[in-house]
């Protein structure tokens, strides 16, 4: 058990500006993401065999620094609810022979945080090994919430000892009347539209699985050295060359372009931006190579290319998923399991901020920290910078899945050094 009083290892309240859970309307992306039913998680791997009250110290730990841990969306999913509980209901502790195996098992259970409607949105679990090797982790803590209450910037932030920032403050940001009334006609014209094209999707929804690797950082360095590009670009065409068009893949995309969407994250949040969420949504169209080394060119010049007006594409985004709530409020049979499991982009990429445990924090997860994201519909890879390592956490399709062992194979060969963890 960890010898440790975690009230005083807390952070200075007037430094961080300790607060409490408010009930907060749902924005009109939080409204989306609940409905969506998707989740997030952060997995972070212990050298401390951890007991179950130290989970339950870590669990009211988290929940202190992100006090919207503490909320339930209303029955209508309109709202945050504030939900005074004791940490220990929202835990789960275990003994477990495989690290690995109990993490893919709760993964798995992505909808777990909307089980009891008489708890938060949130989940904490630990395992613990029954017979730890000398220099392997000996613990593993898995928390889950929905995304709705919970980003990667934000868990981020929790792992260093910082207040999330969900409900921020938001800057001024003009925007004249046409440029108003544009965005707005834009959104009453393509919601309906989006709408339209759900019902006639044939993705499958209902089949993905969670994969989770981990890159040797060193490596990542090096071949964007050798490339003489960002590492965003490297960890980019990662997935979007090595999962889709490898020559190896037994099952390969044909397509001329892939049609991506990535988050940024804003330095200031404006007024035209969601005001819980911290990120703004990217969306391009990436030209499909034949070869890796023109596939990170072409990714490293769209990047570089990216709009320094980007917040008035996020406002687009906004007013589209404005006209869906109100639609939904009026003809809710119109807004099935369909719908918000319709993802048009052929992938989602999210680079996370590094997920560096601080103070007491770095006493107990000192070693690898995979987030991941659940979103019915889409591909997903969640890229997670860590002190010695960078996780890719993939959320994808039976047929891309298929591909994984070919993928990993494309790793290496390039180099990197790797390991799937799921």
């Amino acid at each position: 058990m960890l010898k440790i009083d975690w009230e005083k290892a807390l952070p200075d309240p007037a430094k961080v500006g300790l607060g409490v859970a408010k009930q907060f309307p749902f924005s009109d992306l939080q409204w989306y993401l609940n409905k969506a039913r998707n989740t997030v998680y952060l997995a972070a791997e212990s050298d401390v065999a951890l007991s179950e009250k130290d989970l339950h110290d870590i669990a009211g730990f988290f929940m202190k620094l992100a006090p919207q841990l503490h909320c339930k969306a209303d029955g209508k999913g309109g709202r945050h609810v504030v939900v005074d509980i004791d940490p220990k209901s929202i835990c789960t502790y275990a003994l477990t022979d495989d690290l690995d195996k109990s993490l893919a098992a709760f993964i798995s259970e992505n909808q777990a945080v909307y089980s009891d409607p008489d708890l938060p949105n949130f989940r904490a679990c630990c395992y613990t090994l029954v017979n730890p090797k000398v220099g392997e982790p000996k613990s593993l803590c898995v928390f889950s919430s929905s995304h709705a209450l919970m980003e990667g910037s934000e868990s981020a932030r929790v792992m260093r000892l910082r207040q999330s920032v969900h409900n921020a403050d938001q800057a001024s940001a003009k925007l004249g009347i046409l440029g108003k009334s544009a965005i707005t006609i834009a959104g009453i014209i393509l919601a309906p539209v989006l709408l339209a094209a759900s019902f006639f999707s044939r993705k499958d929804t209902r089949n993905s699985s969670c994969v989770v690797i981990e890159l040797d950082r060193k490596s990542v360095k090096k071949l964007a050295l050798m490339h003489g590009v960002r590492q965003r670009s490297i960890l980019f065409s990662l997935p979007l060359f090595g999962l889709r068009l490898a020559d190896t893949l037994p099952n390969r995309t044909t397509k001329k372009k892939q049609l991506i969407s990535y988050t940024t994250l804003p330095d200031t949040k404006t007024t035209l931006e969601d005001p819980a969420l911290n990120l703004r949504m990217q969306v391009e169209q990436i030209r499909s190579a034949t070869d890796y080394a023109t596939q990170v060119q072409i990714v490293e010049d769209v990047l570089s290319r990216e709009d320094t007006k980007e917040i008035y594409s996020q406002a687009f985004y906004n007013s589209i998923l404005g006209v869906h709530r109100k639609l939904h409020s009026v003809f809710p049979f119109l807004y099935g399991p369909r719908f918000f499991n319709y993802v048009p982009y052929d992938f989602v990429l999210s680079l996370l901020p590094p997920h560096v445990a601080g103070g007491v924090l770095g006493k107990v997860f000192g070693r690898s920290i995979y987030c991941g994201s659940y979103i019915p519909g889409a591909n997903t890879c969640v890229f997670v910078p860590y002190r010695n390592g960078i996780s890719l956490n993939l959320y994808v399709d039976q047929s891309t899945l298929e591909n994984m062992d070919a993928f990993m194979g494309f790793l290496e060969g390039l180099g990197i050094s790797c390991r799937r963890v799921v």
